[in-house]
């Protein structure tokens, strides 16, 4: 009797009787019953000797149909003549561990298989046969092929690499991305595309690989074959073989230089923006301080022309009184203005008193009753609220809301509710006007944005104002530590909602 030792991968013992048969014994053919992968054996002229149950479930065909018959049957005759080389190094006594192939079943379909062949001597040391041991690996055929396909046609650069940083794959993405055909780059080191004053990069990419760790994101640059610098963002993981050791790094690369491009004009642009906001508001802070002096010059010159209401009833009084407006208009822009100024310099400061808030507010409505007899405005409050608030900024909040209310109530009548929750006053200005558009109704309180109601373009020209009085008013009441929010609904007016914190009496 003649034994052969089976090469790996499944390193099983074959004792053949005799030496033409390659059968293997009893003490053989349960290990290769039970193998998950197909072994056969076959003398030189490819007749089957020996056919295991894997065999049958790979190929179809049973044991009786294949022992004495050719192993050829399985091999598609495109492929025969890969048959002949795989039996002329079997010849030379040469084994072939791991051959990617493809094999046909019973039925005609192809399986795609990692065959190993190895040669099996007599007793004498002849060769008489091969042993074949195929694992079906279709489905990672398959895996590997759309792989395969998305590393082909991704837009990024995809390299796998040494621990010593040789290149041993680049894709298509990577040619196109840096220049070097896969032929110019494999078998060469990665340094060749790291700037010289970069280089260090790479020896830290590799101790972070060789310690398992992965280096996500990493935004650096790299240079193509033309010497061009591209910024890239670059992730590269550990490749492990099958025993979990690391042999290598896969990487990569994103070219986001139209992204820093992009960031570096956004930057620019802002800064610009900051400068010239920066250089308005200098502008409007200047203005303001040279409209003042020549504005309390006016109202001191009208104070001489209207003394003791003598030019009352007379057509120079009334000349004098539409002054007067106009003037009172003008103060109260420039003091808008101002109030900018301070509150972006981070001056604005409160000067808190005792004080009641109902009593104010009815002061602030009685004037707005005065100059606009025809408007009622109604005052309710629960109760008396004792607060230490800034008396003239409370004043101006409730002046810029009743302002509004006014401006934008359509002559119906606006109400005003004074309540108390725990220690925080509540103040309610209420209108029944159009209301407020809802795409306004969240930038009403920005700067330069004036109250918009649901009316048209036209409409909104018929109102006075720079946009501010919000943006004020908000600033004055979180700088008490208090909130402000408005709600509207088209056709139904608007309410906007004062909270301040008190201290009760």
């Amino acid at each position: 009797m003649a034994e052969f030792v089976q090469i790996p991968p499944t390193s099983v013992v074959l004792k053949l009787i005799p030496t033409e048969t390659l059968t293997p014994d009893n003490s053989s053919t349960a290990i290769l019953e039970s193998a998950h992968d197909a072994v056969i054996a076959h003398l030189l002229d490819g007749t089957v000797t020996f056919w295991n149950p894997a065999a049958e479930r790979m190929f179809g065909y049973g044991a009786t149909e294949a022992v004495g018959g050719s192993i050829r049957r399985i091999i598609p005759p495109e492929l025969l003549a890969e048959e002949d080389f795989l039996l002329a190094r079997i010849v030379r006594g040469e084994s072939l561990p791991d051959f990617r192939t493809i094999c046909v079943g019973k039925d005609g379909h192809q399986v795609s298989v990692s065959l190993t062949v190895s040669p099996i001597r007599n007793a004498q040391g002849t060769i008489c046969g091969a042993s074949r041991i195929a694992r079906d690996v279709t489905t990672r055929t398959h895996t590997d092929a759309v792989l395969a396909a998305i590393v082909a046609s991704s837009d990024d650069a995809i390299v796998s690499k040494t621990l010593d940083g040789i290149i041993t794959s680049w894709s298509a993405g990577a040619e196109r991305m840096f220049g070097y055909t896969a032929a110019e780059a494999i078998g060469r080191s990665v340094r060749m595309i790291i700037p010289p004053e970069r280089q260090a990069e790479e020896d830290y990419v590799l101790g972070q690989i060789r310690r398992g760790e992965k280096v996500d994101h990493f935004e650096t640059e790299r240079v193509t074959k033309d010497g061009r610098r591209l910024n890239i963002s670059l992730t590269v993981s550990p490749m492990r073989n099958e025993a979990g050791t690391i042999i290598g790094a896969s990487k990569i690369a994103r070219d986001i230089t139209e992204r820093k491009q992009w960031e570096h004009e956004r930057e620019v642009a802002l800064q610009r923006m900051a400068q010239a906001v920066a250089s308005r508001d200098e502008f409007i802070a200047t203005a303001a301080h040279e409209l003042r002096n020549p504005l309390n010059v006016l109202t001191l010159l009208w104070r001489v022309l209207d003394h003791n209401n003598a030019l009352a009833g007379t057509p120079q009084g009334n000349l004098v009184e539409k002054a007067r407006v106009q003037l009172a208009r003008l103060t109260s822009l420039v003091d808008r203005l101002l109030d900018i100024t301070r509150i972006r310099a981070g001056a604005f400061e409160l000067y808190r008193e005792e004080f009641e808030l109902g009593e104010l507010i009815r002061e602030v409505a009685n004037r707005f009753v005065i100059e606009s007899p025809k408007i009622p405005i109604i005052v309710e409050a629960d109760v008396a609220i004792v607060g230490h608030w800034d008396r003239l900024r409370v004043d101006q909040v409730v002046t810029n809301l009743l302002s509004n209310a006014i401006k934008y109530g359509e002559g119906k009548p606006i109400s005003v509710a004074i309540s108390c929750e725990a220690d925080t006053a509540v103040v309610v200005v209420s209108d029944q006007g159009k209301g407020i558009a809802p795409d306004n109704l969240g930038r009403i309180f920005d700067r330069f944005e004036r109250v918009d109601s649901a009316t048209d373009e036209i409409d909104k020209k018929s109102h006075e104002g720079l946009g501010l009085g919000l943006w004020i008013t908000r600033r004055i009441v979180e700088a008490h530590g208090g909130t402000i929010f408005a709600e509207s609904e088209v056709g139904r007016g608007s309410r906007f909602v004062v909270r301040l914190p008190h201290k009760s009496a």
